[in-house]
């Protein structure tokens, strides 16, 4: 699985902390880079104080209720900044991402032969055409990865878990 996220670092999570935010917690089985790995990833996902971000925050957080390491963090709160600056040292037994991509994110050109297949296989009413110039980027809602697709006019968005587990034959 392509994980996009960098690490949470003391200088990022210093550069967020220069305004209140929320953070939403979460696990993170892309932040696991070999499967031998026995640190546990985790996400934090960050809102900023404004009305429709501490909505969208709890809308997150309610989202999560399977999730046992969910956790919401208000960075006004002392011990929820501790346990975030905590966090940023990558304390042994963890790995913890934010949701902040060290470059500019490009659909590599295997993802972009996934798509292609996912098209023609899943979404054959668009009538797509590989040499036809396809729009790919990348979102993220609620700790959820996806991929928006827009062509000529029509756009529609695609979990990235959902591309990248696609096999033509198994719908065939």
């Amino acid at each position: 699985m392509y994980n996009p996220y960098c690490l949470l670092s003391p200088e990022i999570l210093e550069a967020l902390l220069q305004q209140p935010m929320y953070f939403v917690r979460q696990h993170y089985p892309r932040g696991q880079q070999h499967p031998a790995e026995t640190s546990l990833p985790l996400l934090l996902t960050h809102y900023s104080l404004h009305e429709s971000d501490q909505e969208r925050s709890e809308r997150h957080i309610r989202l999560l209720w399977k999730d046992p390491y969910r956790f919401r963090y208000d960075s006004r709160l002392s011990e929820h900044r501790e346990k975030l600056i905590r966090a940023a040292t990558q304390p042994e037994g963890y790995r913890i991402y934010i949701n902040l991509m060290p470059k500019k994110w490009k659909a590599s050109d295997g993802l972009k032969t996934k798509v292609s297949r996912y098209l023609s296989h899943k979404l054959p009413w668009w009538h797509y055409s590989p040499a036809d110039k396809l729009h790919v980027t990348l979102k993220e809602r609620y700790g959820e990865l996806f991929i928006a697709l827009l062509w000529r006019g029509q756009q529609t968005e695609v979990l990235l878990e959902e591309i990248e587990n696609f096999s033509a034959c198994a719908t065939t």
